[in-house]
């Protein structure tokens, strides 16, 4: 979506938020939120990095949005817009899905896998011998109910468990 920071020709949103400060010709990408929650819709522009993926990026839970934008999570509060967390994690190249688990958070990296405890500190990392993205027609990330399956680029599989161990 286009949107240019501090410009008065955005559309309308109940809260912007810029928490990494991001000026107007910084290399930034936005995410335009719409949320329908409790017979109310919430419009949201949240800025950041710009290498951003916007597909499985986000889990709402009740009122609190959990939004991954590369290698940082945002935490806010959609009624009030209250900014409850904003943290960068270390990570190896670009992180492609944000999965809410029982215990945490799962991150589907581009290099690696990360286990996040529910403050975001990592708890495991797993990598592979090359990039969690398929070559070929077979899904590069799935996460099932007691493991993670993955396919990297040169289509070698890997199965691990939810302690970061690897099963096959």
């Amino acid at each position: 979506m286009v949107y240019t920071i501090n410009s008065a020709d955005n559309r309308y949103y109940d809260f912007v938020l810029n928490p990494d400060n991001y000026r107007r010709k910084d290399f930034s990408k936005t995410f335009a939120i719409t949320i329908d929650i409790f017979s109310k819709t919430v419009y949201i522009a949240l800025i950041g990095d710009f290498f951003s993926y916007d597909v499985n990026c986000a889990v709402i839970d009740g009122e609190i949005l959990t939004v991954m934008q590369n290698d940082t999570l945002t935490q806010l509060n959609v009624l009030t817009g209250e900014l409850l967390t904003h943290k960068h994690v270390e990570c190896f190249g670009s992180n492609i899905g944000l999965y809410k688990v029982k215990s945490g958070y799962i991150i589907h990296g581009e290099v690696e896998i990360l286990m996040l405890n529910e403050n975001f500190d990592v708890i495991w990392r797993f990598s592979g011998n090359d990039i969690f993205i398929s070559s070929s027609d077979k899904t590069s990330f799935e996460l099932c109910e007691s493991s993670i399956k993955l396919y990297d680029f040169n289509d070698e599989c890997y199965e691990i468990d939810f302690n970061g161990k690897s099963i096959i």
